[in-house]
């Protein structure tokens, strides 16, 4: 997938909203579960300080006294984690769990009501942090009342345990939900787009030819651009169509010009006056090729751009030869035809007789004796036409290759010919070279792809509009 895919665009947007959507779930569940640990803590520890109110007792010195120990065994481990204390408000007097070991929890100096139990974070007797719950008991002995500030504490590291394991769970779970709904994700988003898929193969179908509009009737969302495209490629037809019919009017109006023009020429030349009449023949001549050169343009501008059907080129070639050996340099040239009937070529007949027509009268133009005509290839033709002619030096052939160099600007006589048979070539995606036949003689071969990957190339093509 290229960085400009719509589907990977797609993905990495649901990938990132996904992301963050499970980012913010598991920060949240960890915080939920946090928050009730540590409600669950507070119960505990508040469970403790009943405990210890129902079993402490003050003697009549004022000492204080557990009766009954706490059943937890951490109370009685040191610096197990587990701790509580007593303090009389009064005297001072403390009664500490031995899990404290010489330490006291240093309590704030808070206003604390009777039967209501305050929460704090307070250093332990290792320096690590404890959860304090503590609550005010109110006793009264011998008439005396005596305030006991009963505590309980847990080391809060117990909670930040609790919590990253939790966490661990829920980030697996969460990794592995992620991935399923990555994968439904891609598979909505290859379902979603699956239409734009049909669309490329009709418009494909389109440039191919087979079809004139785009055949395609679902989804619902894309039925406007579908409608526009085919209604501009209505409005091109008709252009075309509109544009090739104004083309022919002129030429067909151009003709009677053309002809009074060889007329006058030839009755200038009968009265003497050649030099004039050669220039009238030239000029007449010129503006009859260009006005094919143009026509064949806008025929080939509105042509498919591929043959459904592959044609043997050997008949076109030897059609060709037939009607080029009645002229009288063609009846003088041997012709070398090396190529097999079961040669094809995907290109319509009409383009392949003025293709190789042109390059083949060429050929007979320049040549001394002798004009060779090879073709061979299985998924594609390579066309080989070679004269024994004077040729051209290599810095010809390097301007015949340059871009925008018009064929018959670059060398003198070559005409209009060449430009006629690269328009051909490069409509249908093939490719023509020069070279220089050893050891004199110029060379033209061309290459035309064939069905397969024509197909191929106009896929990728249309993937890349």
């Amino acid at each position: 997938m290229r960085a400009k895919s719509l589907r990977l665009r797609l993905f990495v947007a649901a990938a990132i909203s996904l992301i963050i959507a499970l980012f913010v779930a598991g920060t949240g569940l960890v915080s939920v579960f946090e928050r009730y640990v540590v409600r669950r803590v507070g119960i505990e520890l508040d469970t403790y300080i009943r405990q210890l109110a129902a079993n402490v007792s003050v003697n009549p010195d004022g000492s204080l006294q557990l009766n009954r120990p706490l059943a937890d065994p951490r109370f009685d481990q040191p610096l197990s984690g587990l701790y509580w204390q007593i303090v009389d408000d009064a005297s001072g007097v403390k009664l500490r769990s031995r899990s404290l070991w010489d330490h006291v929890i240093d309590l704030p100096q808070d206003v604390l009501e009777p039967g209501i139990v305050h929460h704090h974070d307070l250093p332990g007797p290792s320096g690590e942090t404890l959860f304090v719950s503590e609550r005010r008991v109110i006793y009264t002995v011998a008439g005396v009342t005596r305030r006991l500030r009963m505590t309980a504490a847990l080391d809060r590291k117990e909670i930040i345990a609790a919590r990253s394991e939790f966490a661990g769970d829920v980030g697996l779970s969460l990794a592995i939900l992620a991935v399923v709904l990555l994968l439904a994700a891609w598979g909505q988003i290859a379902i979603g787009l699956r239409p734009l898929e049909a669309l490329r193969r009709s418009v494909n179908a389109v440039r191919a030819g087979e079809q004139k509009a785009i055949a395609v009737d679902e989804p619902e969302e894309i039925m406007p651009l579908v409608a526009e495209v085919n209604s501009l490629l209505d409005a091109k037809a008709k252009a075309i169509e509109t544009a090739k019919a104004r083309a022919a009017d002129l030429a067909h109006g151009l003709k009677t010009p053309l002809t009074v023009l060889a007329t006058d020429a030839e009755r200038l030349r009968r009265k003497g006056e050649t030099e004039i009449a050669d220039e009238l023949q030239d000029l007449a001549f010129g503006m009859r090729r260009l006005i094919n050169h143009e026509l064949s343009r806008a025929r080939l501008q509105s042509a498919p751009g591929m043959a459904k059907e592959g044609i043997a080129i050997r008949n076109v070639i030897e059609s060709i030869i037939r009607t080029l050996s009645r002229s009288p340099k063609g009846s003088r040239i041997s012709w070398r035809v090396e190529v097999s009937t079961e040669a094809v070529a995907y290109i319509s007949p009409e383009d392949a007789t003025e293709l190789l027509g042109v390059l083949l009268d060429n050929a007979v133009k320049w040549s001394n004796m002798e004009v060779r005509i090879a073709a061979q290839g299985e998924n594609g033709l390579r066309i080989v036409i070679e004269d024994d002619g004077p040729g051209v030096s290599p810095d010809q052939i390097e301007k015949l290759g340059q871009r925008g160099v018009r064929l018959d600007e670059a060398t003198e006589g070559w005409g209009l010919g060449l430009s006629i048979a690269a328009d051909i070539v490069e409509a249908y995606g093939g490719q023509m070279d020069f070279g220089v036949r050893a050891p004199h003689g110029f060379q033209v071969t061309v290459l035309l792809p064939g069905l397969a990957k024509k197909i191929s190339k106009m896929s990728r093509g249309s993937e890349r509009d």
